[in-house]
């Protein structure tokens, strides 16, 4: 009662009709008590606000962290557990940085595609079905010469070239209107055509456990009955390896030289080249150069480069007419006039595998199409004298070779 009387006091003005309390004003008057706690012991309300933060806080990565929960392991019961070794060394010696896995189903179509670090093998989780694999170094978008088309089917996955822009051309150049592509950067790879994962293989390992940290890599496989595929990886593009006789190249001061008639990708599933031509632009400064002997005016240009090789169907000499692959070439003479010669040669009839086959089918594995041959040496450039104008110099360094004695020329060991 001491306590109703005081509050009665405490009113001024009490009146019994007066309307309910406001919202604001209880909200003002709750608003106001911590500050009266603070003016009256400052050290323990400070303590009691710093645990209701730290519980607040608290309760709200609770609440936030119970809306993505996920369990900590995955048991897979309905794939088999296998692993693809991937043999890099028995055709190209090297390893890559790294490779990537397209997986496809029995219908062609892409199941997972995969990039890695891991090169030698890779471990793999499949359902039961018959699939196909297309293995290839480095990742899909590390190349910059060509770019990929069609991944997601298995037969139509293909490379093709990219457009070559950097040479500037005028109404004047000797190419004028030419469009080139890039070579081929250095390609590897391998298709693994078919294989089935049974009902069988699921039986006889039990159910995988993955952990969640890195769902990639199986942490622990419970037995040693894991299945295993292999794949030898082969180079896809193919080394065109010229070689010219040039009468007079002395009086060569520089030459630029375009092939026409080339693929312009591959298959990735098959090694076929495309049935698509495209033109490489060869400049003077990527070529070498031989003298016939030392008081020759005559020599050799010749140079190894990369290319997709000869069209699809048309991997066989006979098979190709002459006009097949033009071969232009353009100098510039060291006279003060810089007089220009251009010559056209048809080489397709010339142009020929390592390993040619009898049966053009037989023509699909890699290592047939690693190596074309091209020689010049009986319709050849010939460049007329001129008076050399000393200041120009020789436009290339060139070497003696010791071939005036004639014979057979090696064209190296590949």
């Amino acid at each position: 009662m001491k306590w109703l009387t005081s509050m009665q006091h405490s009113c001024t003005a009490p009146d019994t009709r007066r309307p309910a309390a406001r919202p604001l004003s209880c909200l003002a008057v709750l608003a106001a008590r911590p500050v009266r706690c603070l003016a009256a012991r400052p050290a323990r309300c400070l303590a009691v606000l710093a645990a209701c933060f730290v519980l607040g806080g608290f309760a709200a990565e609770l609440f936030l962290s119970s809306c993505i929960r996920r369990p900590l392991e995955v048991y897979y019961f309905d794939k088999a557990r296998l692993i693809l070794h991937v043999d890099w060394m028995s055709h190209f010696g090297q390893r890559p940085n790294g490779m990537t896995v397209c997986i496809y189903d029995e219908g062609g179509q892409l199941y997972e595609s995969r990039s890695m670090n891991e090169i030698d093998s890779v471990q793999l989780q499949l359902p039961v079905g018959r699939y196909r694999v297309i293995v290839f170094n480095e990742d899909i978008d590390a190349f910059t010469s060509f770019g990929f088309q069609d991944i997601g089917t298995f037969d139509a996955f293909r490379t093709v070239a990219k457009a070559n822009n950097s040479r500037r051309m005028t109404p004047t150049s000797w190419d004028y209107g030419t469009r080139y592509t890039w070579e081929p950067d250095e390609l590897l790879g391998a298709a693994v055509d078919s294989f089935e994962v049974t009902r069988q293989m699921l039986d006889s390992q039990e159910p995988n456990f993955t952990s969640y940290h890195n769902r990639n890599r199986v942490d622990d496989w419970r037995k040693n009955d894991i299945y295993h595929i292999y794949d030898t990886i082969m180079p896809l593009q193919t080394m065109l390896h010229m070689r010219i006789h040039v009468n007079g190249m002395e009086n060569m001061y520089h030459m630029e030289v375009n092939l026409s008639g080339m693929a312009d990708g591959c298959s990735m599933a098959h090694t076929w080249r495309n049935t698509t031509e495209t033109t490489v632009f060869y400049d003077s400064d990527r070529w070498s150069y031989y003298f016939d002997g030392d008081a020759s005016k005559h020599g050799w240009v010749y140079i190894d480069i990369p290319t997709w090789g000869e069209p699809h169907g048309q991997e066989l000499q006979e098979t190709r007419d002459s006009t097949q692959n033009p071969l232009r070439m353009y100098f510039t003479l060291r006279d003060k006039e810089h007089t220009e010669k251009f010559f056209l040669f048809n080489t397709g009839h010339l142009i020929e595998y390592h390993e040619p086959q009898a049966n053009p089918a037989m023509l699909t594995p890699p290592d047939v199409l690693r190596h074309l041959y091209l020689e010049i040496n009986r319709e050849i450039p010939l460049l007329p004298d001129v008076p050399q104008d000393e200041e120009m110099g020789a436009g290339f360094n060139a070497h003696v070779d010791p071939w005036e004695y004639g014979g057979e020329f090696d064209l190296g060991t590949f």
